[in-house]
């Protein structure tokens, strides 16, 4: 797999972010949702889970401070704070009873909001 050097990297994020905060400045109301928590397996591996978390514990100071115009949905702590067997069926994917309980924490945080 090919890496882009140190400083192309930092320059996109760089750029993204700055994208972000253009929306954000012209956007009255945005709920960030977090990515998923993703179980070690052959498809991720446990370093790409350890990656995914240490991005994730970067970036929450940055989008989940509390503002109501821009609320956090944190799914990555509650997909990974599922430990019954059937949370998963392929270890990426979640259930449905999973898909509903987000989607219930969706639309309280719609609710809030509005």
């Amino acid at each position: 797999m090919h890496y882009p050097p140190e400083q192309e990297v930092f320059t996109v994020a760089t750029h993204h972010l700055q994208e972000i905060n253009n929306f954000l400045d012209v956007t009255n109301r945005t709920i960030f949702v977090s990515p998923p928590y993703y179980y070690p397996d052959i498809q991720f591996t446990a370093e790409l889970v350890r990656d995914q978390a240490e991005v994730y514990r970067g970036l929450l100071p940055n989008v989940a401070p509390e503002n109501s115009d821009h609320p956090f949905l944190d799914v990555y702590e509650l997909t990974r704070s599922c430990m019954w067997k059937n949370c998963s069926y392929d270890k990426a994917h979640r259930s449905r009873f999973v898909n509903r309980w987000k989607a219930q924490l969706l639309l309280n945080t719609l609710c809030e909001v509005q």
